[in-house]
């Protein structure tokens, strides 16, 4: 009897080690590589990760009807996004993950006295990554992915009883939803990489306290933003424990629609197309990510405009994006 008590005992604590507490590694996960350039675009089982960054930008001017860049006279535009992002791997081929965004702007006119800050929400976004295929020499990731972007960021532009003009606070939002839906691959070659993503963004409809009629001098009118088409495309090179990175992001727009609500099904079947509110833009980027360990990375990049239209909207960067360099910070820590 004392000798079998002795066994079990024994058995148990052998057995107690195979468990995963507080920060210890998670014997269920699946192989995740150091290096950057050999990282798929799923995290796999098992896997979390937080995100913590924010990103500046200070626009130096806009694009006119023509497509022209041409400098601000008198105006300043600072537009600022923070960010906390959730990644999680819930199965050997899926991810899940999730956005929230808070937003500083301030616009400054020393001829017009105008000088507006505000700091509040972004539109929060959540999604699913799917992996298609994957080879692990040399590393080929393919995915398709949805998302989902919810308005909650402000909308209003100040108070309706000051008419039509009036402008006492900052849109942060389209207020609409957004669904994407795309697909994107990555490719190692050595200590290089190449990523492509292509997507479409459908922009629903919806009442906002920006849109005013003017005509009937309806307030909370209805506003389509335009469709979009998004191309990506990078290639990354490692050294060291650094991967540097530089590419570009092709954005095509439909037009903007805008009027009062409509009987029936379709609320938005009589909106009207925004003149000038639709066209193309092209960003260059660059990025550094240092890998300090396969658990943590420290993140950098800067995009550059470089094409772009004048969309009608300005100052609401979810539909008018101003021209500006982007400078962006990151830390991830992973588990």
């Amino acid at each position: 009897m004392y000798r079998s008590l002795s066994l079990y005992l024994g058995l148990a604590l052998v057995g107690s080690t195979a468990y995963a507490a507080g920060f210890q590694a998670k014997t269920m996960r699946d192989p995740f590589a150091n290096r950057e350039v050999d990282r798929g675009l799923v995290l796999g089982k098992g896997w979390a990760q937080i995100d913590l960054g924010s990103s500046y930008k200070s626009a130096a001017g806009y694009w006119n009807d023509d497509g022209d860049p041409v400098d601000f006279q008198n105006a300043n535009w600072l537009y600022t996004t923070q960010h906390l992002s959730a990644r999680y791997g819930i199965t050997h081929r899926g991810e899940m993950y999730w956005t929230f965004k808070t937003h500083y702007a301030s616009l400054t006119n020393e001829l017009l006295g105008t000088d507006i800050r505000q700091f509040g929400i972004g539109d929060p976004e959540f999604g699913y990554k799917l992996e298609v295929f994957r080879t692990l020499s040399p590393m080929t990731s393919v995915i398709v992915y949805g998302n989902y972007k919810a308005p909650l960021g402000n909308e209003n532009p100040g108070n309706a009883t000051g008419g039509a003009n009036s402008f006492t606070s900052i849109i942060m939002t389209t207020g609409t939803p957004d669904i994407t839906f795309g697909a994107a691959a990555k490719r190692s070659f050595g200590p290089a990489a190449f990523h492509v993503d292509a997507g479409y963004v459908y922009r629903a409809s919806g009442l906002t306290k920006y849109v005013i009629e003017t005509d009937v001098g309806q307030f909370n009118a209805r506003i389509k933003p335009g469709n979009m088409i998004k191309l990506d495309a990078d290639v990354s090179f490692q050294v060291a424990m650094a991967s540097l990175s530089g590419g570009i992001n092709f954005v095509q727009r439909s037009a903007t629609k805008a009027g009062a609500s409509s009987g029936g099904i379709s609320a938005a079947r009589n909106l009207k197309e925004i003149t000038g509110s639709d066209g193309w833009a092209l960003d260059a980027n660059a990025g550094l990510i240092v890998n300090v360990t396969r658990g943590i990375d420290l993140i950098g990049g800067v995009s550059i405009p470089v094409q772009g239209h004048d969309f009608a909207f300005f100052p609401i960067e979810d539909i008018h994006p101003t021209r500006g360099n982007t400078y962006s910070g990151a830390f991830a820590f992973r588990y």
